[in-house]
């Protein structure tokens, strides 16, 4: 599996401030690439601990540095995750032994 990157935001309002920062920076540089469907970002929200991480794909690289995430393993394929932004078929294709839940 290529390198993902992410990073961990306290749940609250700076939070969601930073992920409609994450999203809006996307766009362009995802529009811009051609759209490919290995581009996305996904999101974990863990209630208990009160946090977000934001886990952005190896074609993502530039925006996740630019946000100061950081390279992370990929034992959060076993992660409830949510499409952030991106095409809706990249879960697929970044997850191909994905079970829908």
């Amino acid at each position: 599996m290529a390198t993902w990157y992410s990073i961990e935001l306290n749940d609250d309002e700076a939070a969601k401030k930073t992920m409609q920062r994450v999203m809006d920076a996307f766009v362009p540089k995802y529009v811009g690439a051609g759209r490919p469907l290995d581009m996305a970002i996904f999101s974990s929200h863990n209630a208990e601990e009160k946090r977000i991480t934001l886990y952005f794909s190896a074609k993502a690289v530039s925006l996740a540095m630019q946000f100061g995430a950081g390279s992370c393993d990929d034992t959060f394929v076993n992660t409830d995750l949510s499409l952030l932004v991106g095409d809706q078929r990249s879960i697929e294709l970044l997850f191909p032994d994905a079970q829908p839940k």
